[in-house]
């Protein structure tokens, strides 16, 4: 008989706790329907979180006790979104959020260009393509005078079909 009880009580708490969470899903996209991969999506005031796959789609398990989800994107402005009574949550993005020209020194210190003493080269990553080179290492190196590019140790080897 007190095995029965303690098996009963055990089988009680681990359904509360498994009810005490929540899966929501849903998609995260842009104003024009453009599903955002790898977006975040946050459960507020704890370390629950994911991120969207290449069809913009999440699945979270919602801890109890946490109503909001906070939605964030590159470019994106941030939503801290309400859950209601569904479990599913889709969300269209709006952009807002202006990214700014970081100027990286040769130490790696990223610095704002105005701040700088010496003269600074702006390259386009269009110059770049239109520059005529084989690879993005040669056309940087090809669009930018006085700077030694050097690229890394992986070397494109194109064999003849047999």
């Amino acid at each position: 008989m007190r095995r029965w009880t303690l098996l009963l009580v055990m089988i009680f708490v681990t359904l509360g706790m498994a009810q005490a969470q929540r899966t929501v899903s849903g998609t995260v996209t842009d104003e024009n329907g453009v599903a955002l991969i790898g977006a975040s999506v946050l459960a507020k005031g704890t370390s629950a979180g994911t991120i969207t796959n290449v069809d913009g789609q999440y699945r979270l398990e919602v801890p109890a006790g946490s109503n909001v989800l906070i939605y964030s994107y590159t470019g994106f402005t941030t939503q801290e979104i309400s859950l209601g009574a569904s479990n599913i949550v889709d969300v269209s993005m709006s952009e807002g959020v202006t990214l700014e020209t970081a100027v990286v020194t040769a130490l790696g210190i990223s610095k704002e260009e105005k701040s700088l003493g010496y003269a600074v080269k702006s390259v386009d990553g269009s110059a770049v393509v239109r520059s005529g080179e084989i690879n993005v290492v040669q056309g940087l190196a090809a669009k930018s005078s006085g700077v030694q590019v050097i690229g890394s140790g992986v070397h494109l080897v194109l064999l003849p079909r047999s």
